[in-house]
């Protein structure tokens, strides 16, 4: 996947998400991510999708995941477009997490001045387009048990306020962990 260019990257966003909100909309979210970094950015340093635009193959693959288990399972949103703004918004911390070393390998950026995972991501993601309650949650524990036995309480509280929350780290799992990116 990491012989995709970016222009087609930014066209199959714009493509899935125009099924999900108005093009205008689209358009705004798709300019802020542009402006960001999204479309370059890798999705980890040495895991799933360790390469420019991994980042982007990973969001898809979890938006797609999110999807398919919504139609399966009968999965319930307060917006149509809440599983495309969680799948494609939840990793938006990564944005500015690495660099790339002159090897062509990536390592963590040190000194970041805001930090964190699944609230960073809320964070950058308010700021390019107004989130609902239930996106937030999903966004913001994504990561379910990964995130650590001392907020394991949170986490369980998050799911049962949410069940999409439970979803979403299902998505995101089964796009890093089942299917590599």
């Amino acid at each position: 996947m990491s012989n995709i260019k970016k222009k087609d990257r930014v066209a199959r966003f714009t493509s899935i998400m125009g099924e999900a909100m108005p093009f205008e909309r689209v358009a705004i979210l798709r300019d802020n991510l542009l402006s960001l970094g999204f479309f370059d950015a890798p999705a980890s340093t040495k895991y799933h999708g360790n390469y420019p635009g991994g980042l982007f193959d990973h969001s898809l693959l979890v938006t797609e995941s999110l999807l398919m288990l919504t139609r399966k399972l009968g999965l319930k949103w307060e917006h149509k477009r809440s599983p495309y703004i969680v799948g494609m918004l939840h990793d938006l911390c990564k944005c500015d997490q690495y660099e790339r070393k002159p090897d062509g390998s990536f390592e963590y950026r040190k000194n970041l001045i805001l930090t964190g995972h699944g609230e960073k991501s809320v964070i950058i993601a308010q700021k390019c387009i107004d989130l609902t309650g239930e996106e937030m949650l999903c966004i913001r524990w994504h990561m379910g048990a990964y995130e650590g036995e001392s907020v394991w309480n949170n986490v369980g509280a998050a799911i049962e306020s949410c069940n999409n929350v439970l979803f979403t780290h299902t998505a995101d799992m089964m796009a890093s962990r089942i299917f590599g990116i």
